[in-house]
C-alpha cells in the first residue's frame, strides 16, 4: 500500500508515539502498534486502537491529570 501523504512510500508495520492534548492536559502513549510510511514517516493507527486511546485519554483527563506518559499495552486497551 502506498502512503496517502507522500504518495511514494510503502506502508510497513511498526510502532509510534501518540500525543493527545485537551483542556491543558497532555497524554502520551508510547509504542503504539502502527502502520508507518518508510519514506516520510507518517503513521497510521488502526481504528480500534485509536478508539481505545481516545477513550482512555478521556478517562485520564477526567481524573485531573495534567501530564501522563505510558507504554501502550493490550492491558491498557482492555
Amino acid at each position: 500500500m502506498k502512503c496517502v501523504i507522500c504518495k511514494y512510500g510503502e506502508i510497513i508495520k511498526g510502532f509510534s508515539t501518540v500525543i493527545l492534548e485537551k483542556n491543558g492536559s497532555t497524554i502520551i502513549f508510547k509504542e503504539v502498534p502502527s502502520l508507518i510510511c518508510d519514506n516520510c514517516g507518517e503513521s497510521y493507527i488502526e481504528g480500534k486502537i485509536n478508539k481505545e486511546l481516545l477513550f482512555l485519554g478521556q478517562q485520564i483527563i477526567k481524573s485531573g491529570v495534567e501530564v501522563d506518559i505510558r507504554k501502550y499495552t493490550k492491558k491498557i486497551a482492555a
